[in-house]
Parts: structure tokens; C-alpha cells; sequence
């Protein structure tokens, strides 16, 4: 009689061993899926991220090449407001020469 206890004790464990199997498949079906689902979306905002940082180097490379002057053109433009600048200075020294002499 134990024997058939055992028997019929087995009987029942057997699917109840198989619900608890497929079950488990289930949820880590579902845990792996989930994971994925994440890593592709990281992939993706990763992907926007680069491009979007990739456009804004490729507009300052834009805007550096055409800003930047050459060591020459740098020190003709200096010179001139060099220039400029001490005219300005000899145009307000005669001015204001001018104005002593007249009182």
C-alpha cells in the first residue's frame, strides 16, 4: 500500500513539477525580455546622444574655420588699429591744444 501511495504521490508531483517549470520559464522569459527591451533603448538614446554631440563639434569646427585669421592678417589688423588709434589720440591732443590756445 505505501508503495501505491508513493506511486500516486509521484503522479501528482510530476505535474505540479511541470507547472513550476513552465512557470519559471514565464517569468524569465519575461525578466530576459525586459532586460533587452532596456539595453536596446539605452543603444538607441546612446545613438542620439553621440549624433546630437556630433553636430554641435561639426558646427564649431564650422565656425572655428571660418573665425580663425592667420598670424598675418592678426597683425595687419593690429597694425592698422594701432594706427587708427594713435590718429585718434593726435586728433584729440590738437583739439584740445586748440581750445587752450583760444582762452
Amino acid at each position: 500500500m505505501s508503495e501505491s501511495n508513493n506511486e500516486n504521490a509521484f503522479r501528482i508531483r510530476g505535474p505540479i513539477l511541470n507547472v513550476i517549470t513552465i512557470i519559471m520559464g514565464v517569468v524569465a522569459a519575461y525578466f530576459l525580455t525586459i532586460q533587452s527591451l532596456k539595453i536596446e533603448l539605452a543603444d538607441k538614446a546612446e545613438g542620439v546622444v553621440v549624433g546630437t554631440l556630433d553636430k554641435k563639434l561639426a558646427n564649431i569646427e564650422v565656425i572655428l574655420k571660418e573665425g580663425v585669421v592667420s598670424r598675418e592678417q592678426f597683425y595687419q589688423f593690429s597694425k592698422e588699429i594701432e594706427t587708427r588709434l594713435t590718429r585718434i589720440e593726435a586728433h584729440l591732443v590738437n583739439k584740445s591744444g586748440e581750445k587752450l590756445e583760444k582762452k
